[in-house]
């Protein structure tokens, strides 16, 4: 005697051999594939100093600045310059945006390599000097603006440059 099953019953079991649920005596289930991590686990923080190369037409990374480019390899070397102590020094390529926090301390030392120093987390009464490239009314350096909380006290003329003698309070 030969049993009819309906269509609806043949799809079903179709259904669940395709997603390895079947419950048929003597057929195996299929395997069900790991799950997959909702998220990757997110990168650790670098610590500062960090160096890394990128795609020479990549975005600079926030926190991150260009210390060299090289055209051959298409690529530029970059540092990251969160975490500095206050008073770090770093030497990378001038006229771009920085960290909040961070001010020009030398001029450009070879037509393009200008030096920068960390003044976050300084202690009051601290001086420090900001290299000067172009002065705006209201104490702006352009491109590497007097870091908030800190005032501009004067302006002094040496013989590599003019600076801004700026105070912590």
């Amino acid at each position: 005697m030969r049993r009819r099953t309906s269509a609806l019953a043949v799809c079903a079991t179709a259904l669940a051999l395709l997603l390895g649920c079947a419950g048929t005596a003597g057929a195996a289930p299929l395997a069900h594939p790991a799950p997959a991590a909702a998220h990757p686990a997110p990168a650790a923080t670098p610590a500062f100093g960090t160096q890394t190369r990128i795609p020479l037409y990549n975005p600079v990374p926030a926190g991150w600045a260009v210390i060299s480019q090289n055209a051959a390899n298409h690529d530029k070397l970059i540092e990251y310059l969160g975490g500095a102590p206050f008073g770090a020094r770093v030497a990378l390529l001038a006229n771009q945006g920085l960290p909040a926090g961070w001010v020009l301390v030398g001029g450009l030392l070879d037509g393009q390599t200008a030096v920068v120093s960390y003044l976050g987390g300084a202690p009051h009464g601290t001086t420090a000097m900001a290299y000067v490239v172009i002065l705006e009314p209201g104490g702006r350096i352009i491109g590497y603006s007097v870091p908030s909380g800190w005032r501009v006290t004067s302006t002094v003329t040496r013989s590599d440059g003019t600076y801004q003698v700026l105070l912590f309070p």
